[in-house]
């Protein structure tokens, strides 16, 4: 991918997630999930949140005012958007961006399909996403000796005694993403042993392996849950 539509995506990617932080602000909501819940009994496809206007449309949403105009349709998981090169080369060319030749939506995505093929990107359900790169990733020092694990999320709190499904989270974790700490969905998991926390760490579904988020998934899924 050349290093003019890295950048047009990462700004892209970067005002996305900037506009669904207002949102969730205004609206009182913490997280995507609670976005959707909030859909679900709330009707209609349009809203107004600090002053700027949203439409949902199909998979995704239109944020706009008086100053921007931003399209996207939603990513997996805790992740606001994915690219959709079609979206992404209208929305440039709605905007009058600078970088006229991708108003080319075929462009655009023969660059991300360039790009997956590098391993610099990967695609997932229709979508396009970058790779978290060794390099942007770190080892993390898990105790060998502890009893149980707390995970707060917010207002919520999980208290789970070792197992066998921990200790595969563990060794699926080889290597998190540097820039964890700045995740809009963070979780903290803390490490307890005889009643001390021994060691702690953030945690979502975007910084890790995919195969170690799947089991945490499951273990959140699997123990009642209970507020802080």
């Amino acid at each position: 991918m050349k290093e003019k539509l890295r950048v047009i995506i990462m700004e892209y990617i970067e005002n996305v997630n900037n506009v669904c932080t207002k949102m969730l602000e205004g609206l009182n909501l913490k997280s995507k999930e609670e976005f959707w819940k909030y859909k679900e009994t709330h009707w209609g496809t349009e809203f107004e949140v600090n002053g700027i206007k949203y439409i949902l449309h199909g998979k995704g949403c239109i944020a706009t005012n008086d100053e921007m105009f931003i399209d996207w349709d939603f990513g997996y998981g805790s992740r606001w958007c994915g690219i959709n090169p079609w979206i992404l080369a209208s929305m440039l060319e709605h905007n009058k961006d600078v970088h006229i030749e991708y108003y080319d939506s075929k462009r655009i995505k023969e660059e991300c399909e360039q790009a997956a093929l590098n391993g610099e990107m990967y695609q997932k359900y229709g979508l396009y996403y970058f790779t978290i790169l060794i390099r942007e990733t770190f080892e993390p020092s898990f105790p060998k000796e502890f009893d149980t694990l707390i995970v707060e999320h917010f207002d919520s709190k999980w208290i789970i005694p070792r197992n066998k499904a921990i200790d595969r989270f563990i060794r699926k974790s080889r290597r998190v993403y540097n820039h964890i700490e700045k995740s809009l969905n963070k979780y903290t998991l803390r490490f307890i042993l005889d009643g001390k926390e021994i060691y702690s760490i953030p945690y979502d579904d975007i910084g890790y392996p995919e195969n170690a988020v799947r089991i945490m998934s499951d273990i959140l899924i699997n123990t009642s849950q209970e507020t802080k």
